[in-house]
Order: C-alpha cells, then structure tokens, then sequence
C-alpha cells in the first residue's frame, strides 16, 4: 500500500511539473550587441535659411547594446548617417554671390546648391515589462528613451542645421512566432527637448564665442509645440543558433520645428543587423 501511495504520489508531482513546464514562457532575455548597415531618405524644408527642398539618400551605421531582466530592458544605440545634399525638385540650379575685398575688389562666384550631408544620435533607453500582457509568445514593454540627434547638412546653404537633446516617452512590443522568428515595434515622441537652431539671421559670431558656441547660445527649452518628431520601427529577426542571429528593421520619423521658422522633415531608413545574443 505504502508502495503505491509513493508511486501515485510520484506520478502526480511529474505530471504538475510537466504542466509548470509547458506553461513556462520559453522566450529568453535578450541580452545583445551588435551592428546595423543600411541606406536612408532624408527629405527637408527649413524656412528658416531657404525656400527650397533639400533631399539626401544617406548611408546608415548603428551600433547597438540590449540587456534585459526578468523585469527591466536597458538599451544604448550610436547612429551616424553620411551622404550627399541636394535639391529634390531644381536639381541643377546654381548658387550666385559676390565677393569684396577690403580694397573695394568684386568677384562674382558661382556654385552648385547642394553639399553634404551628416546626422548623428545617440541614445539610452529603460523600459518595464508589463507583467500582466506577458505570453509565451509575446510581451510588452513600456519606459522612455534619452535622446541626443544632430543634423548638420554642410554647404554654401546652412539649410536644416539643429541639435536635439530630448526625452521621449516609447513603447515596445515583441512577438515571437518559434524559436527562430521573431516581429518586434516601437513608437516614440519626444515630450520635452533642450534644442539649439541657428537664427533667423544665421548669425551665431558674438564677442569672444566661436561658431559652435555661438550656435549652443541660442539652445532653450521647447515642447511639443515647437518640437514635435514622433518615430516608429518595425522589425524583424531571425535567430541563427543560441549565440548569433540577424535581422531588418524599417524606421519612420517625421520632425515639426517650430522655432525660429518652421522646419518640416521626415526620416526613413532600412538596416540590416547582425547580433551576438548571450
């Protein structure tokens, strides 16, 4: 008798553990490093310093970090986009000025509008994983991501110069369909930014201050009224083995400048990365 009630007990603690294991989430914690390649589009107005679209199909390197805990998710990402500068729609139009000496000497010049292009940012973001929308499959993140972007096009047309320091509330989602497979999105809004533009004027030369100084002297703190720059990403990811995986990510952001003229841009690029999960 003993025996059996041994056995039978036996029998019942495996069968509660098989049950425990199946509803266990087999999802891991994504702890990763990595490198993202991948082309852009970059299309632009600035009132503030010219009445012409700018454009730009810059190149795209992101080198990111994830760690995740049973809780928490932690993320530092550095963006850099480089390419060319030109106009959209009057492509091969010229830019006409006129040079004087301090002997009274003019010199006509001429070039193409047009330069280059450059944008940076880096980033640190923190997120809770909501306990209660968790799955085996699934799970949901929400938290906020300190952001620092540049956007300095060079030229003859100092067209779309700004630096955004700003904090943005931001939510993720993640479903993984089996092991190898995985769907992941993002959307962000910056709430608060500390933001720097040229004036109206394009002056930034002051007593004893250098350009860059006198670009940071006219930085102040805006809101969504005058700094509106929502950003979305989708993504997916293939899981090679336990240690590597890759992935593409789509990213779309528009920016609303209201300050001190308008400035209208919206953002996209494409990324294909290549991770080390541990």
């Amino acid at each position: 008798m003993k025996r059996m009630l041994t056995v039978a007990t036996l029998l019942i603690t495996g069968i509660a553990l098989a049950q425990n294991y199946e509803s266990r989430t087999w999802m891991p914690l994504e702890n990763r490093i990595g490198i993202a390649i991948g082309i852009g589009s970059v299309t632009y107005l600035d009132k503030n310093s010219s009445p012409l679209v700018y454009q730009s199909r810059p190149k795209n390197l992101r080198l990111f970090y994830n760690l995740e805990s049973n809780k928490f998710i932690f993320s530092v990402d550095l963006d850099v986009k480089m390419g060319s500068n030109t106009l959209k729609y009057h492509k091969d139009r010229t830019l006409f000025f006129q040079e004087e000496d301090y002997k009274g000497n003019k010199e006509d010049k001429k070039f193409p509008v047009g330069g280059s292009f450059m944008a940076g940012r880096i980033s640190l973001g923190a997120y809770y994983k909501i306990s209660s929308a968790q799955e085996p499959t699934f799970k949901v993140a929400v938290g906020g991501r300190i952001m620092n972007e540049m956007f300095y096009p060079q030229g003859w047309n100092t067209s779309g110069i700004f630096n955004a320091l700003s904090f943005s509330p931001e939510a993720l989602t993640q479903h993984r369909v089996n092991e190898h497979h995985q769907f992941t999105a993002s959307v962000r809004i910056p709430v608060v930014a500390r933001l720097s533009r040229l004036p109206y004027d394009n002056t930034v030369s002051a007593p004893g201050k250098n350009q860059v100084q006198g670009f940071f002297r006219n930085s102040s703190w805006v809101g969504l009224s005058k700094f509106l720059a929502p950003a979305m990403t989708i993504g997916y990811n293939y899981q090679l083995n336990t240690s590597w995986g890759t992935g593409l990510s789509y990213e779309l952001g528009g920016y609303n400048i209201q300050t001190p003229q308008q400035m209208k841009m919206l953002s996209q690029s494409i990324l294909a990365n290549f991770h080390h999960q541990f």
